[in-house]
This record gives C-alpha cells, sequence and structure tokens, in this order.
C-alpha cells in the first residue's frame, strides 16, 4: 500500500508539472500575440474611407511641389512683364525734367482734332509727356522751350507744301529734323504756361506728322533710328538741348 500510495504522490507531481508547462507556453503565446498587434497598430496609418495608404503618402507632397512650381512659374512671369513695360526716359534742361511717358504711331490725326475737324489718315506720331520743375530758384517757362523730332526718314523740307507756315505738327529745322507745339489733352491748345519749382505737369503732348505728302506709312521713320529733342529756344541757357531716345517705346 505504501508503495502504491508513493506511485500516485509521483504520478500527481508530474501532471502538476506538465499542466504549469502548458499554461506557462499558452502565457507566452498569448503574450506574444498581443506584442505583435500592438506593433502593427502603431505602423498603420489612418486614412479617410476609400484613400489608399500610398496615397496620403505620396499624393500630398507632390501636389505642393507642383503648387509652388507654379508660384515659381507665375512670379517669372509677372517679372517677365515688368521689364517689358514702356520705358520712361528721362532728361533734364535748365530745371525742366522732360520725361516720355508714351510715343504710339496712330494711323491718322483723330487724336488732335476738335468735332469740326477733318480726320486725315497718314502716319503719325504722337509723344506723350510729363514735365518737372525739379529746380530750387526759378520757374519753368515752357514757352522757351522746343520740342522736336530727329530722324534719317524725316524730309523736312516736305512741310511747307502741306502745312505752310504753321508748325502745330512739324516744321523745318534742318534736313532731317522737325519742330512741333506742345498741346494740352483736355484742350488740345498750345502749352506756354509756366511751372512752378516742384510742380510737375501732366497730360500734355507733342503731334508730329511723320509723312506730310503721303497716307502711308513712312517706312524710314522707325522708334529705333528716332530721337525725341527739347531745346531751350530763348531765355536762359538759350541754344542749349537734350536728346530722348524713343528706341524700346512700343509701336
Amino acid at each position: 500500500m505504501a508503495r502504491a500510495g508513493s506511485r500516485l504522490r509521483r504520478a500527481g507531481q508530474a501532471l502538476c508539472v506538465a499542466l504549469m508547462l502548458v499554461l506557462m507556453s499558452v502565457g507566452l503565446a498569448s503574450c506574444g500575440s498581443s506584442t505583435a498587434k500592438k506593433t502593427t497598430k502603431s505602423s498603420t496609418v489612418k486614412t479617410p474611407p476609400g484613400v489608399d495608404t500610398n496615397q496620403v503618402t505620396t499624393t500630398a507632397p507632390a501636389s505642393s511641389t507642383s503648387s509652388t512650381a507654379a508660384g515659381n512659374s507665375n512670379q517669372g512671369t509677372t517679372d517677365t512683364q515688368t521689364q517689358s513695360k514702356t520705358p520712361s526716359n528721362a532728361a533734364d534742361l535748365v530745371g525742366g525734367r522732360f520725361t516720355v511717358v508714351n510715343a504710339t504711331r496712330p494711323d491718322s490725326n483723330k487724336s488732335v482734332i476738335s468735332s469740326s475737324g477733318r480726320e486725315v489718315n497718314g502716319d503719325y506720331l504722337e509723344v506723350e509727356l510729363t514735365i518737372a520743375n525739379v529746380a530750387t530758384d526759378h520757374l519753368v517757362d515752357l514757352s522757351e522751350y522746343s520740342f522736336r523730332l530727329q530722324s534719317p526718314g524725316i524730309a523736312a523740307s516736305t512741310y511747307e507744301d502741306y502745312y505752310g507756315t504753321t508748325t502745330t505738327y512739324g516744321g523745318y529745322v534742318s534736313t532731317h529734323v522737325i519742330s512741333a507745339t506742345l498741346l494740352d489733352y483736355s484742350s488740345l491748345s498750345a502749352v506756354t504756361y509756366k511751372v512752378k519749382v516742384g510742380e510737375t505737369v501732366t497730360k500734355v503732348f507733342v503731334f508730329f506728322d511723320l509723312n506730310p505728302e503721303n497716307v502711308a506709312r513712312n517706312t524710314g521713320v522707325t522708334k529705333d533710328n528716332t530721337s525725341f529733342i527739347v531745346r531751350k529756344a530763348s531765355g536762359t541757357d538759350y541754344g542749349t538741348q537734350v536728346t530722348i531716345p524713343l528706341a524700346g517705346y512700343p509701336d
């Protein structure tokens, strides 16, 4: 009986040991599974319904880069447009600063005639100016200045045949130089007033007929070979002049 009891105890102990090993194996497996689940959860990107994970990680940066590139492209266009604007060439003469705001080439005299005037087709050059008195101690008397145009394509000797002694739109100065009248846009009258120190006059222009005997374009005159001249025709510093090239102004 003693031996039988001893065998039962050993069998019971072995069963306990086996049961403990089984429980430990189950516990370790359970812990490993939990760890794996946690690792998988931490590496997963949460996405909206219907959106793939790859779309979230690659599409957004590409869109950002495209936007930046577009911005740079627009900036480049803006810079180009700024650089290609009409120049504002200027020159100073005896206290007056003369700036050519624009130089256009209309095909009729419409901009200088009144409602009762006769419109005539042809080839003309309209030079818009601003005039500032940049002196410190004297007035700028615009009646003392002469406004001229020089180009190898101008035949100054042909103007008298059409205009006679009226030189509003062009009169003989020398072989390739003509003189015309400074006009006010609002009234189309001659500008002969005085400009105060620090004052700037705007909306004034000179209108030249480039081909007084023909309505065709004078092909010998181009912006590249034409210069606008402001000359002191009387008063202090008589005979001095400045030249403003018209190259670069659009047709």
